[in-house]
């Protein structure tokens, strides 16, 4: 460790969109405190998604589904985080896990979210609101610890060259080159694409596949049923690039000329990445919440929410065109 009085734990163990969100206040963190140790606990996706971040000194991988189930794993990870004299622990995920990890740890400030009244093991504390920016409420805990109140919001991700050289690979192979395809995330286990059936999203990719009808399909092996049932029947160039590593996967989604998906760590990547997209939301009672909370923000991504009568689906479509016309301008 540095010569420094003050050491960060800053909890971020959870999905990718909610690492990726979690971003711009890290970010915030280290310009306040420029000298202090910044230990950032992820799980081991989100560990290989943000292993080149420039920001933090060091990644601990926290596998609460494996690795670190039991009670004495969990012992041993708390005395890895106590070798580090920790300052201060920074929980921009609501799990009762963390707060007790963190109230181990030995830090002394423990910062984090009350959600309904509750905020089990936290002495700073910032009210959750449900419907609001995530960006924005995860700011709100660096500006609780006096960061600017003028910090960025924007995503980042970074590469080595290794993971670019893979994906030059990739698309030499392919014969592909940047900016001439369209990348397409059909969802996952936290926005399953099901509230349009194959020939909707057949549908849309033909649209959003552009001139030369090129698309790449990115995400996990479940998916790849969905990716083969829409170009079954679609004039479509076509890669299936499913169960890639996470930075492959992000580093296609950023050669991309356009993203397509649903509301998905996929979709945040995009926005790291500085990619335009179009982000699918399921048509529910929540979805003006969820928009406001995880759509994009800026003129390169648009919220589609379909219809839920299917017999009006074709009057949708124009929106599609024109959305993705307003992200590529």
């Amino acid at each position: 460790m540095p010569e420094s009085s003050e050491c960060f734990l800053l909890f971020r163990n959870g999905s990718i969109g909610n690492t990726l969100t979690a971003v711009p206040a890290i970010r915030a963190i280290r310009q306040a405190f420029p000298k202090a140790h910044l230990c950032l606990i992820l799980d081991p996706t989100g560990a290989a998604l943000l292993k080149n971040c420039p920001l933090i000194d060091e990644i601990f991988v926290y596998d609460k589904l494996r690795r670190h189930r039991g009670l004495w794993s969990n012992l041993s990870f708390v005395r890895q985080l106590r070798r580090r004299h920790p300052t201060h622990a920074v929980l921009f995920k609501r799990f009762f896990r963390n707060g007790l990890l963190a109230f181990l740890s030995g830090a002394k400030e423990r910062v984090g979210f009350e959600t309904k009244g509750s905020a089990p093991f936290l002495n700073r504390i910032v009210r959750y609101e449900e419907g609001r920016d995530v960006v924005e409420l995860n700011l709100k805990l660096a500006f609780l610890l006096g960061s600017d109140r003028a910090a960025s919001r924007d995503l980042e991700l970074w590469f080595d060259s290794g993971v670019e050289s893979a994906t030059e690979q990739f698309l030499l192979e392919n014969n592909l080159t940047e900016k001439t395809y369209t990348a397409i995330g059909l969802g996952g286990r936290t926005s399953p694409p099901n509230y349009l059936n194959a020939e909707q999203w057949r549908q849309v990719v033909g649209i959003a596949g552009g001139e030369n009808k090129t698309v790449v399909f990115l995400g996990t092996g479940p998916e790849r049923a969905l990716g083969e049932a829409i170009v079954r029947s679609e004039n479509l160039r076509f890669l299936m690039a499913f169960d890639f590593p996470i930075l492959l996967t992000a580093d296609l989604i950023r050669r991309a000329r356009l993203f397509v998906g649903t509301n998905s760590g996929l979709a945040h990547i995009a926005d790291a990445v500085r990619t335009p997209g179009l982000i699918f939301f399921r048509p529910d009672q929540e979805v003006t919440n969820e928009i406001e909370k995880w759509c994009p923000k800026g003129p390169r991504y648009r919220p589609l929410v379909p219809p839920t009568d299917s017999s009006v689906f074709p009057q949708f479509l124009p929106q599609v065109e024109k959305a993705v016309i307003e992200v590529l301008c």
